[in-house]
């Protein structure tokens, strides 16, 4: 964990490889997950946009282990199930609905304070609803036949 700005930091690096024309490898702390990257072909795993849902799922699970926990909560089974509508031009996800459905025990109430801290302290609900601009470059390397010439060129959003 390091710091910025008098806060602690925790650093991620996820690495996404292309495998051919069809996947693509996510790999991080020696774990990989298999992506799909062709247009229309569902059959190659996840899309891009499906990760994305998956990831916002995967966060909101992940508070309500670690917050039920804290509130002494017992839950015996959770799940999320998201529906979401793509613009297509320009592309973007234009509406996330979700439903995070829980069997529990526990009063209303406080599963509905679970809620409600689930979605505060998610790293990716949080990302999501903040509207982060990611910032990128492309970098350009050439075959080793070519000789090693290496170009950076940062992303429209940070010229």
């Amino acid at each position: 964990m390091t710091q910025k700005n008098n806060h602690p930091v925790q650093d991620y690096h996820v690495t996404v490889t292309r495998q051919d024309e069809s996947h693509a490898l996510a790999e991080t702390c020696g774990h990989r997950l298999s992506l799909n990257i062709k247009k229309g072909a569902g059959d190659a795993g996840f899309n891009a946009a499906e990760t994305l849902l998956a990831a916002l799922g995967a966060c909101i699970l992940t508070n309500v282990n670690a917050i039920g926990e804290k509130m002494h909560l017992c839950i015996n089974d959770a799940r999320i199930e998201f529906d979401a509508v793509r613009r297509k031009d320009p592309p973007a996800l234009v509406e996330i609905h979700y439903r995070l459905i829980l069997k529990s025990p526990e009063p209303a109430e406080k599963l509905a304070e679970l809620y409600d801290l689930c979605i505060k302290w998610g790293t990716v609900t949080n990302t999501v609803i903040n509207g982060l601009t990611p910032q990128g470059e492309l970098v350009v390397e050439k075959p080793a036949w070519e000789g090693r010439v290496r170009t950076s060129f940062l992303s429209a959003a940070e010229r």
